[in-house]
């Protein structure tokens, strides 16, 4: 993703109707910011439609835009940004242009809900990609050749896809870095004061304690008992007894805390921390699969690829190849 350094990354965003604001700005300001810190333009943007109109976001603001899709060329980078109803919008206009681009080369990204209009124009087959959590099957569903998984952003060759909004802010911070180095994704994160950057492998699924713990104390007890026991898995009877509460009750507040019931989130805890120990440690998959209390190199593997799509032996060479 490195660009030439006298010359700046030139990037053109194209914009869906209902899209949100939220992630078009966390994909603006860190590349604003970066040109500020850097004091010079590493990154130049222009905005675009299907038809040069201006653009409705999902909260009704209206946004203008610098060109529509048939008049830009010579660019780096594509992003792609739409929220609700995303293949609403699609058009021949749209496949074409997207078709067009990937014949350039040019690195190309789907943002939110986006990645579904890329995959419409067959820009995703064969390659790695997510979405929002809530759109993750469905976008299984009609695109079989894409290899989806609940990311929360994926890099794969020149393709980019990320979950949501707060993702889309990792990865631009990710995209300065390789870009530009990690001093300046650095400043740039805090000057927004985020010192909380994520990767994008992580899953979509982690809930970050700190924002439940006030309102939901026995719920964060609950999740870091999970955490402090991923070799050998507590029961749901155990966990209750532990905060002194009933089996019934404590379904009760995950489900009314974190919509999953306690079996399930401690389910997909153990199959990220698997997932974590296969990219950044040396154990061998039956090591992983006794680390997250499973009781067999076949369990695991069995639900790992259940949740994300390939085996841990295929998500691992993967990795190693890039």
């Amino acid at each position: 993703m490195a660009n030439a350094p006298d010359k700046p990354c030139e990037i053109v965003i194209l914009v869906v109707p209902q899209y949100s604001q939220l992630t078009l700005a966390a994909l603006v300001e860190p590349l604003r910011m970066a040109n500020t810190v850097a004091d010079r333009q590493l990154y130049r943007w222009r905005l675009c439609s299907d038809d040069s109109q201006e653009i409705r976001s999902s909260s009704g603001f209206a946004l203008a835009v610098d060109a529509d899709i048939s008049e830009v060329e010579d660019f780096d980078v594509l992003f792609v940004v739409a929220s609700y109803d995303a293949t609403t919008y699609v058009s021949a206009n749209i496949i074409a242009f997207l078709r067009r681009t990937s014949r350039r080369r040019a690195i190309i990204g789907g943002f939110d809900s986006a990645p579904f209009l890329l995959a419409e124009a067959g820009l995703l087959d064969g390659y790695r990609a997510t979405t929002h959590w809530d759109d993750l099957e469905d976008l299984r569903d009609r695109y079989p050749r894409i290899e989806v998984v609940p990311e929360r952003y994926v890099i794969d060759r020149g393709r980019v896809t990320t979950s949501g909004s707060l993702p889309s802010f990792d990865f631009v911070l990710e995209f300065i870095r390789r870009q530009n180095g990690l001093m300046l994704a650095m400043n740039v994160s805090g000057n927004f004061l985020y010192d909380q950057a994520r990767p994008g492998s992580e899953s979509q699924y982690m809930i970050a304690t700190s924002l439940i713990n006030a309102r939901h104390p026995l719920v964060s007890k609950v999740i870091q008992l999970m955490e402090q026991t991923l070799r050998a898995p507590l029961s749901v009877k155990q966990l209750a007894t532990s905060v002194g509460v009933s089996e019934r009750s404590l379904l009760r507040r995950f489900r009314a805390t974190l919509e999953v019931s306690p079996q399930q989130y401690y389910r997909a805890l153990r199959l990220d921390t698997g997932r974590r120990l296969l990219d950044n440690s040396d154990l061998s998959v039956t090591e992983i699969a006794i680390a997250c209390g499973f009781d067999s190199r076949a369990a695991f593997t069995r639900a790992f690829k259940q949740a994300f799509g390939s085996s841990p032996s295929n998500h691992r060479l993967m990795l190693k190849n890039g």
